[in-house]
């Protein structure tokens, strides 16, 4: 796996992914980024992070999937670190995700219901 870096994009969302070897000098070349989600425990005020795909890989075509799908950020739009080193913890988590093997993406639809009989009309009104 390439070197796996941070940045935030125009919008204020951190993204983690690999960089590619792009040596583009308009964008940053991001292969299977993935967003970095924050929530707040309103009780106890702990933080937990978790890293949500960019796109969800059932939405991309098996033979792409594979290869992984590398967006392109406008460098003028995103704020990169030269020092940013990532815990081990959040690399072995971004691994996971884009190591896991998809199952099949198109749902099998459940069976469908016998049909159930008529219910009895019961007239309440003289005609």
């Amino acid at each position: 796996m390439s070197k796996i870096t941070s940045f935030v994009d125009n919008v204020g969302r951190v993204i983690v992914g690999q960089t590619t070897d792009s040596k583009s000098k308009q964008y940053l070349e991001i292969k299977e980024p993935a967003v970095v989600n924050v929530q707040v425990n309103q009780q106890n005020g702990q933080i937990s992070v978790q890293l949500l795909p960019f796109i969800f890989r059932e939405f991309i075509k098996e033979d792409v999937r594979e290869e992984g799908v590398v967006w392109k950020f406008n460098r003028d739009t995103v704020v990169t670190s030269d020092n940013l080193e990532l815990e081990d913890a959040i690399i072995t988590q971004y691994e996971n995700i884009f190591k896991q093997p998809v199952a099949n993406a198109t749902p099998i639809p459940p069976p469908a219901p016998e049909k159930a009989p008529e219910p009895e009309v019961v007239k309440l009104f003289d005609e």
